[in-house]
């Protein structure tokens, strides 16, 4: 069961009352390659194969072919892993996994690279956003189904490209993400076609997941931190935050989206 009934004692406008509120039930997910454990965390169980999908592919464990079938190792089209869950923990079987490695990991090798001023990954501009297109999708965003609008215990994430295709909840914000990216890499859709959604904050390790997928923009409804927007910059990845209602933050890369010169007040473009 995700959501439990839980009685409390409600204050408000100085009169207390008793009444039952809904809150999240939190479950532990180990997450073991073979047979060693490479993650763990609280989740709202639902949707974790997608979870582990998406794991797997942004810590580099697994990646796509050409034909967008999923690949181990670095010889021809493997069979999808099998996965198996006991209680609380889930094994993956891979005999030829990749290395792959953990966000902290990829994070500061990144900062490295910058420290060292290494040459600039590409920047290329593949595609634009008209800024009232993306408020528009936060507002889509925030009327999905979701366990957040019964409890406000949760993050929502999404992907989108035209509209939202995918989206999921979690208790962790992180975890949210990597569910959809489990779902948008299923699926075999191009990640570079779309943007990703998050009610969040947008950390580094945010960002990095952004760079392993190949997608160019993410908008949150919180704020993103200083790491993560010094990474975005570096990466070429538009990062915008506070995006609610018909306001937004854009933090990096502002080439992507396309504004209407006679919406700047008093700003030269």
């Amino acid at each position: 069961m995700i959501i439990l009934p839980k009685e409390i004692i409600r204050y408000k406008n100085g009169v207390a009352e008793k009444l039952i509120d809904p809150v999240i039930s939190e479950e532990w997910f180990n997450l073991y390659l073979n047979e060693k454990l490479i993650y763990q965390t609280p989740v709202l169980d639902q949707e974790i194969e997608d979870l582990i999908y998406g794991l797997l592919f942004v810590k580099g464990h697994i990646k796509t072919g050409a034909n967008g079938y999923i690949r181990v190792g670095a010889t021809g089209r493997s069979p999808l892993p099998e996965i198996v869950r006991k209680g609380r923990s889930w094994y993956v079987t891979l005999e030829t996994a990749l290395p792959g490695q953990s966000f902290r990991q990829m994070v500061e090798e990144t900062f490295n690279s910058i420290k060292e001023k290494k040459s600039l990954p590409g920047t290329e501009i593949n595609r634009k956003y008209k800024a009232d297109s993306i408020l528009d999708l936060m507002r889509d965003f925030q009327k999905l189904p979701s366990v957040y609008h019964e409890t406000g215990g949760v993050h929502m994430a999404a992907f989108a490209m035209n509209k939202i295709l995918f989206w999921a909840d979690d208790v962790s914000r992180r975890n949210s993400i990597d569910k959809v990216i489990g779902k948008v890499f299923l699926s075999q859709t191009k990640f570079q076609d779309g943007m990703f959604v998050s009610s969040g904050r947008i950390s580094s390790d945010i960002v990095i997941r952004m760079v392993k997928t190949g997608v160019k923009l993410i908008a949150s409804v919180s704020a993103p931190m200083d790491k993560a927007i010094e990474l975005a910059e570096y990466y070429g990845i538009t990062l915008c935050g506070f995006a609610r209602g018909k306001r937004m933050n854009i933090y990096t890369h502002p080439e992507r989206v396309v504004i209407n010169k006679e919406s700047f007040n008093g700003i030269k473009n």
